[in-house]
């Protein structure tokens, strides 16, 4: 870490110095930082003055300007602090994994308050998202956010305000990058090569090789082209209605999303492409009943329906992949699916006549509360309460049959016979339905007092209580209760201290040791208040933070109460002369009455600068500690038979730093911004119940790694020669040839085998860099998102896509590496996860480019307009990178990634 944080460190005097000696020459117009503007924290809002925790937010506008299939997708580089890891790009399937310094683990998400899910969430409908990252800023969530939480809050109506949004935005999209699979006449090659390393006979003559694609007899298919189209549609549209008046302010949203799929064949009866429909709808309502009463009504709506073919992404991309181009035709001549007698997966049939499938998700989220000022006791009193019902379900149903096909074969004359495999048959039906429930009621009692002696004060005390049903098992809801509180103090503009503490109960565990305490506490200073810091200093605003505390993770293991013994079916004997079958019964895995939640412990500390009227500049240093991580302790004996249980004696610690450095500035019509974010993370494992090995195996350890460290073996080069392989330590992974991979033999006992397994990379990167850059000028605007993660590998040897011939596998580009091992048919010594199969997956991505014309004011006034804007977006368009054959974050087999284009138009009025 020392290595990185200097480079850091001398990067940015660098950078600061260059901007500032720029900036103090600058004669530009001073753009003043609302600090007295109040941003939303934890069940509350807090003036951005007075935050001594570590968060970091963006607004919705900046988001909508991102993806448009997937909310998760829109938030890459945006949020120091926050990686996010993209996924696959099937339609309805592409939530990313969001990931806040480095924890291995899901974050909280809030959203309006309550937990919710950000899968189907509107990007219009959003007013800001904040990344809430230490200890102070989650205290109040107790057990359920030790790997930080992400709060979102959606868009709510304002006082003489009324505007309506139009969105409208359509384009292409295809695949970012997928692996090249070999022609016939380059695999039958490869082949003949690989049955000569493995001793055999050439299975293809020239004969063969040369006729690859000219008849059926010898066809020579792409099935990536046939099955995968070049582009296809994706559409957004969106209308929200914001306004109000003293009594009353609304916001309404509707928002329509359509996502088509990338395959080609379409059975005109079944449409089983992987297609996504989805609207979204929300109302936020707040009606001032009275003075001092306020009566707040949200709801929230969406339905998402799914079409997807009956044969899942998963074969129909392996079959894609992996099937030999030589193997058989799409359509044979008399108008059959090609096949043969072992290979019964051509992908063209699995879509055009396997059947589809139906998905449709919807939610409906409804939330009430109602506060009333109790200033007639206390100037600044007030309490509140509320009550939320959220209700999902999802419905599926779908017809499915298999696929009748042939292999073709030659007969005289010069005409074709057939082999024919599975009759044809009637589609069977199935359908299934489940749904989730969550209810839950707040209350709450909060003061704010600000006197004339600068102190100001603000206390809130909240209960909240969750029942939550999943996935239609009422007999055991999720119970939960939360007590919680919260102090701040602000003296003078300068001086600032917050504590804050839950009391946090789950049914999780046993009676009697269900609740936690998580207290925090976090102090700031702004020194740029004070005196020694003068007017004509080039600090315009500065802040030091710091903030310890205590937080809790209710990690779900073990089924439901894993304090309870649970038994299983478990085998079954005859009894009697009537030979009665009787069934036994044995027990799941052991029950642990001593369980409890995951502890961290977090330090923080940070600074927040605003120099020469332009600069901005925040800088965190991070420690969390993480004590009762649950493992399984393998030291146990099994004697039992039965499964051990999981324990609390697990030990972490993460630790790292982030700053975001940003730039804006005015010359008359030109505008132009910039912003940093950069994040780094180290994790170590210090305790996981491990049974430490001596010097001779210490590589094997675990402990002492990083979580997402991998294994396998260190590659030394390849045999060059017979007595190469007879003079070197023994390989247990098949016979070894010439030209097979050589490893090292790390404990010293001439066998190569798992003893001798070490680190070899970690899949996780821990850099992740963010870079926003913005112009505007005459009604033109432009603006660019970079992201980029670093430190990452990629692990290649567990995917099939790079293991040619082995159990029947095409061959892919990758074997025109000039290192390449030699190749075989059976012999898997060269595809143990190895040194060689390591890859760097660095990356920097072009994720958004969006350049945007708005008409003059004269012209959309005339119209009654307020504002007609134009835009093309581009999405995920380039990738820079070592790694070319896929996209860096997508390696393995599956629907991939998308790059999309757009064109849109913004109105208001």
């Amino acid at each position: 870490m020392r290595k990185y944080l200097s480079k850091i460190i001398l990067l940015l005097i660098s950078v600061l110095g260059s901007l500032c000696a720029w900036a103090q020459n600058d004669s530009l117009e001073i753009i003043e930082v609302k600090h007295n503007d109040e941003i939303n924290i934890a069940y509350g809002l807090q003036k951005k003055l007075n935050v001594s925790s570590s968060m970091a937010t963006v607004t919705g506008e900046e988001l909508s300007k991102g993806a448009v299939s997937n909310f998760g997708n829109t938030l890459y580089g945006k949020l120091a602090g926050l990686s996010v890891i993209q996924g696959g790009g099937e339609p309805g399937y592409n939530l990313p994994t969001l990931r806040i310094r480095g924890a291995n683990g899901d974050p909280l998400v809030i959203i309006d308050g309550f937990e919710r899910d950000l899968t189907y969430l509107n990007p219009e409908e959003v007013e800001t998202v904040s990344v809430l990252k230490d200890a102070a800023a989650v205290a109040l969530f107790g057990m359920e956010a030790a790997n930080g939480a992400i709060l979102i809050t959606t868009k709510r109506g304002r006082v003489d305000e009324n505007i309506i949004d139009v969105s409208i935005q359509s384009g292409l999209q295809s695949p970012s990058n997928t692996i090249d699979v070999l022609g016939a006449r380059d695999y039958m090659t490869l082949y003949n090569q690989a049955a000569a390393n493995d001793g055999l006979s050439a299975k293809y003559s020239d004969a063969d090789i040369a006729a690859a694609g000219t008849s059926p007899l010898y066809p020579d298919v792409d099935w990536y082209d046939q099955v995968v189209k070049n582009a296809s549609n994706i559409s957004r549209a969106n209308v929200g209605i914001r306004g109000g008046s003293d009594f009353i302010q609304y916001y309404v949203n509707v928002g329509f999303l359509y996502n088509n799929g990338m395959y080609k064949p379409e059975n005109p009866d079944m449409k089983a492409n992987a297609n996504l429909t989805q609207l979204n709808l929300r109302s936020n309502i707040d009606i001032n009943i009275s003075k001092t009463t306020r009566f707040s009504m949200d709801l929230s709506g969406m339905m998402n329906k799914n079409t997807f073919p009956a044969y899942s992404a998963g074969e129909i991309w392996t079959a894609l992949s992996t099937l030999p181009p030589n193997a058989f035709n799409v359509i044979n001549p008399n108008g059959s699916y090609g096949g043969t007698s072992l290979l019964n997966n051509n992908p063209f049939a699995m879509i055009e006549y396997g059947g589809k499938n139906n998905s449709v998700t919807s939610f409906l989220n409804a939330g009430f509360s109602l506060t009333q000022k109790l200033d007639f006791i206390a100037e600044g009193l007030s309490a509140g309460i509320g009550y939320v019902l959220d209700n999902g379900a999802v419905n599926g149903d779908g017809n499915w049959r298999y696929f009748p096909y042939s292999q073709i074969g030659s007969a005289a004359g010069g005409s074709y016979s057939y082999y024919s495999y599975r009759e044809a048959s009637s589609y069977n039906v199935w359908s299934n339905a489940s749904s989730v429930r969550n209810n839950v009621v707040t209350a709450n009692i909060s003061y704010d007092l600000t006197t004339s002696e600068n102190h100001d004060l603000s206390v809130l005390l909240r209960y909240q209580g969750d029942k939550e049903y999943r996935e239609n098992t009422d007999l055991s809801p999720y119970l939960t209760n939360n007590y919680g509180a919260r102090v701040q103090y602000a003296y003078a503009g300068k001086y600032l201290l917050e504590a804050s503490a839950s009391y946090f109960g789950s049914d999780q565990y046993a009676e009697g040791d269900q609740y936690g305490f998580f207290p925090s506490v976090s102090a700031g200073w702004i020194f740029s208040n004070e005196d020694f810091i003068g007017e004509e200093s080039a600090i315009n605003y500065g802040k030091l933070r710091a903030s310890y505390g205590i937080t809790g993770l209710n990690r779900y293991v073990n089924g439901r109460y894993p304090f309870t013994q649970f038994y299983t079916g478990g085998g079954s004997f005859p009894i009697g002369t009537g030979w009665d079958i009787i069934n036994g019964i044995q027990p799941g895995m052991l029950a642990n009455s001593d369980i409890q939640w995951e502890i961290s412990r977090k330090l923080n500390i940070g600074i927040d600068l605003e120099m020469f009227d332009h600069l901005t500049f925040a800088f965190d240093y991070f420690l969390d500690n993480r004590s009762d991580v649950l493992y399984i302790d393998y030291n146990h004996p099994s004697a039992t038979g039965a499964d051990l249980p999981y324990e609390n004696i697990g030990e972490l610690t993460n630790s790292g730093f982030e700053f975001e450095l940003g730039y804006s500035s005015q010359e008359n019509e030109f505008k132009w911004f910039s912003n940093l974010v950069f994040s780094y993370f180290d994790n170590t494992i210090d305790e996981m119940g491990e049974s430490l090995n001596g010097s001779d195996l210490a590589q094997l350890n675990r402990t002492g790694n990083s979580v997402s460290t991998v294994y396998g073996y260190q590659v030394e080069g390849t045999f060059d020669s017979e007595s190469d392989i007879q003079s070197s330590p023994t390989q247990t992974f098949g016979t070894p040839r010439v030209g097979d991979l050589k490893y090292a033999d790390l404990n010293n006992d001439q066998v190569i085998d798992s003893r001798d397994m070490t680190a070899i990379g970690d899949v996780v990167g821990n850099v992740d860099v963010g870079l926003n850059l913005g112009l505007e000028y005459k009604g033109f605007d432009l603006e660019a998102m970079l992201q980029g993660q670093f430190n990452r590998d990629i692990l290649l040897s567990e995917s099939v896509l790079y293991q040619p011939f082995l159990t029947g596998n095409a061959a892919t580009e990758i074997v025109n590496e000039s290192d390449f091992p030699a190749l075989s048919l059976t012999n898997t010594n060269n595809y143990q996860a190895s040194t060689f199969w390591v890859r760097k997956g660095d990356f920097i991505k072009l994720r958004n480019i969006e350049l945007g014309y708005s008409l003059s004011e004269n012209f959309t006034t005339r119209i009654g307009m307020e504002k007609v804007r134009f835009f093309v977006r581009g999405v995920n368009m380039l990738t820079l990178s070592d790694w070319d054959y896929t996209d860096p974050e997508f390696t393995g087999i599956g629907y991939p990634p998308m790059k999309s284009y757009f064109l849109g138009l913004n109105l208001n009025f």
